[in-house]
């Protein structure tokens, strides 16, 4: 049994083409149902870690702080409006 390049070299190519057409869905964020909650305190002027707490004690959601903070920036919060 020998081993033909060209044929897996097509086969992959083919592969690839099939690939690039797939749709993917995007990751959705665990803090995505508490982002009304999120937003709303660190506009107010709670710290991130008041939040992760907070999303920790009533959601049971154990994040750092760095997290939130990166989803905040994600879907564009700041803390002056």
């Amino acid at each position: 049994m020998s081993f033909d390049p060209v044929a897996a070299g097509e086969a992959a190519k083919l592969e690839r083409e099939l690939r690039k057409g797939r749709n993917y869905k995007k990751r959705t964020s665990a803090l995505e149902p508490f982002r009304n909650e999120i937003a709303q305190m660190y506009t107010r002027g709670y710290s991130l870690e008041i939040i992760a707490l907070h999303l920790h004690k009533n959601h049971g959601l154990k994040k750092n702080r760095s997290t939130i903070h990166r989803y905040l920036k994600s879907i564009g919060v700041t803390r002056n409006g």
